[in-house]
C-alpha cells in the first residue's frame, strides 16, 4: 500500500492565502521564504553538531576498549591500578554513545516530518550546461 501521508505537508503555493489588505503580498512571501531558509539552515547546524558529538563519542569510546585491552595484556600491579580506574568509565562511554544515537534517531525524524516547501521540493539535477559548437571551417581559395 502506498502512503500518500507525505503529501499532507507541502507548503508550496502562497497564492491561496488570502491576506490583509495592508499587507504587501511579496514582502508576506519573501519573509516566509526566509523563514524558510533560516530553519533549513539551523537544522543543518543542529545535524553537523550531532554528526561532529558522535564521531568524539565514538572516538573516547574506542580509545577507551583500546586501552582496556592493552592493559589487559600487560598484567602489571602498576596496569591493573589504572585498569581498575578505566572500567567504570567504559559503561558511562556507552551510555553516552547510546544516548547519541537516540538523539539521532530524534533528528531524522524531526527532518523527515517537517513540511516540504520550494526548496526541499525537488533538487537540480545538472550543474551546468554545456553547447557543442560547429567548428569553423576556413574555406581554401
Amino acid at each position: 500500500m502506498v502512503d500518500y501521508s507525505v503529501w499532507d505537508k507541502i507548503e508550496v503555493s502562497d497564492d491561496e492565502d488570502d491576506t490583509h489588505p495592508n499587507i504587501d503580498r511579496p514582502s508576506l512571501f519573501c519573509w516566509r521564504h526566509q523563514a524558510h531558509v533560516e530553519h533549513m539552515e539551523q537544522v543543518q547546524k543542529e545535524k553537523e553538531e550531532h554528526e561532529k558529538g558522535l564521531a568524539e563519542c565514538w572516538k573516547k569510546l574506542a580509545d577507551c576498549q583500546k586501552k582496556i585491552n592493552e592493559l589487559e595484556l600487560q598484567g602489571i600491579d602498576s596496569a591493573k591500578n589504572e585498569l581498575l580506574k578505566l572500567q567504570p568509565v567504559l559503561p558511562q562511554l556507552k551510555k553516552d554513545k547510546w544516548n547519541w544515537e537516540k538523539k539521532a534517531n530524534e533528528l531524522q525524524k524531526k527532518v523527515k516530518t517537517m513540511p516540504w516547501n520550494v526548496d526541499t521540493l525537488s533538487k537540480d539535477g545538472f550543474s551546468k550546461s554545456a553547447i557543442n559548437k560547429k567548428p569553423e571551417v576556413h574555406e581554401e581559395t
